[in-house]
């Protein structure tokens, strides 16, 4: 999912970026027609409502830039055929019924058409690959049949530079294509590799959940409505049972301890470990009402059943109030004032912060 995610974030900042070539390219097409106009008003008349198109579709996309990607990038590779390709065939039909020789009056637009082809095929997504070699070949395959079908056309400066672009100069394109399929091979390799390296940092090694780093890049993937409750939950004597059996038989406690936290509570939250004995579970846009339950909930599960080697293990849990995600610090300070309190008062129980709790946690420091 996040490496799709990245992909996307790729193909929007491609398809950004050939937006504002385009519009670039297109005015100073417009300016350059204009100030030096052709036989053909056409030859101005298209770079301007280029322009103006262009320009019109950066500024949607600028605003909208995730909402319908697809569309705009249909749009930018049609939008260039039916740009360039009825004017090569206005050209060449009128070239043909020998209204003028095509390759004086034919726009110096061959460099342009093919930057706008090889640029396509570098940067936008595979699945529109096809789109590209039909804007090709609307184009270059109505130059190639009229030049071929004409020599004297063809053996001249205009005409090699024109057979030349459109025929052999397109077998880039082959080479092209295989160069940046292995170059996505390697790229996506690279990102899932990253990725894999940051979400097994993220991890625990011993329990395989959250640690605090990983703890920290969930939060903020969280929604910026998102409110969220923290639960601090500890192992009772958790030193005791290292004394007394070793700490291969504590860590397995931890192991077990974390397979049964991920089969309590089924709304959205995550679980890490804190440290040591100690376990955080962050609860999202959980009742206010229901957290104290929900604690509880933890506490008497986590309790219930005997662990493996040891029988018998008691937890305590502290409990925060509800916040804004961005408050987790507060949050979790309150939960930590929360477990020491049940931690002073017997242990095995659950308690939820209040006031009161910060002057006790005072005094008894």
């Amino acid at each position: 999912m996040m490496i799709h995610d990245d992909e996307k974030k790729i193909t929007v900042s491609a398809v950004y970026r050939l937006l504002i070539g385009a519009f670039i390219t297109s005015t100073a097409f417009a300016i350059f027609f204009n100030i030096y106009p052709t036989a053909h008003i056409i030859d101005s008349i298209i770079p301007s409502i280029d322009a103006i198109v262009l320009l019109t579709v950066l500024i949607y996309y600028h605003y909208n830039p995730h909402s319908d990607i697809n569309k705009v990038i249909i749009f930018y590779i049609l939008f260039f055929i039916i740009t360039f390709s009825p004017a090569t065939i206005y050209y060449v039909w009128m070239a043909w019924n020998n209204e003028w020789r095509f390759v004086d009056e034919y726009p110096p637009v061959s460099g342009l058409i093919m930057a706008v082809i090889m640029l396509g095929i570098i940067m936008l997504p595979k699945q529109y690959k096809r789109y590209i070699v039909l804007m090709w070949a609307s184009i270059s395959l109505p130059i190639i049949t009229y030049l071929l079908s004409h020599p004297d056309e063809l053996q001249t400066p205009r005409g090699y530079e024109l057979i030349g672009t459109f025929g052999p100069a397109s077998l880039l394109l082959y080479v092209v294509f295989p160069y940046q399929k292995s170059i996505n091979r390697h790229m996506n390799k690279v990102t899932g590799d990253l990725r894999r390296y940051e979400l097994e940092a993220g991890r625990d090694y011993l329990t395989d959940i959250y640690n605090r780093r990983g703890l920290s890049l969930w939060l903020g993937q969280l929604k910026h409505d998102d409110n969220i409750g923290v639960l601090l939950i500890d192992v009772d004597h958790f030193k005791q049972i290292n004394d007394r059996h070793g700490h291969s038989i504590g860590d397995r406690i931890l192991v077990e301890l974390a397979s049964r936290l991920r089969t309590i509570y089924f709304e959205k939250h995550t679980i890490a470990r804190w440290g040591g004995e100690e376990f955080a579970v962050i609860l999202v846009n959980p009742k206010t009402n229901t957290l104290p339950f929900i604690g509880s909930m933890f506490q008497h599960t986590l309790s219930a059943l005997p662990y493996k080697a040891v029988g018998k293990v008691t937890i305590s849990v502290g409990i925060s109030t509800i916040a804004h995600h961005e408050d987790f610090c507060k949050l979790i300070e309150q939960a930590d004032k929360a477990l020491y309190s049940a931690k002073n008062n017997g242990r095995d129980q659950s308690v939820m912060y209040n006031d009161s709790l910060t002057e006790h946690h005072s005094q008894a420091s």
